[in-house]
């Protein structure tokens, strides 16, 4: 079972963001700033994600979750890897699972879900 985590800081956003992982990011509305917002968070994740985590990289996740606050949205996270779909890999190798490379990289889904909207 895959549980969101809220996130209400940028050290709490760097910790749960996985080396090597996919970062999806799932946008409350489609409004144009909303998906420019949701863009800037997903290319700055997946630096992170992909190691670029200087000083700068960490002011900048501090304001992302601030701006996320002042547009009303809060971030929550669910993580999933291929242990959450399949929980014996070996016996699924075995009948006859084919495995893309990079298939053990986890998938990290960003929820900006609006405030106001119900949970």
């Amino acid at each position: 079972m895959m549980m969101t985590t809220p996130v209400r800081s940028g050290a709490a956003l760097a910790a749960c963001i996985e080396d090597d992982a996919i970062i999806r990011v799932l946008p409350a509305e489609q409004n144009a700033a909303t998906m420019k917002f949701a863009d800037w968070l997903q290319e700055t994740l997946q630096r992170w994600a992909c190691g670029q985590r200087g000083a700068a990289d960490r002011r900048k996740l501090d304001m992302i979750v601030q701006a996320a606050e002042a547009m009303d949205y809060q971030l929550s996270l669910t993580v999933q890897d291929i242990f959450d779909i399949i929980e014996d890999l070996d016996a699924a190798l075995d009948a006859g699972l084919l495995l893309l490379r990079g298939f053990d990289r986890p998938v990290i889904r960003v929820h900006l879900v609006s405030k106001g909207a119900p949970q």
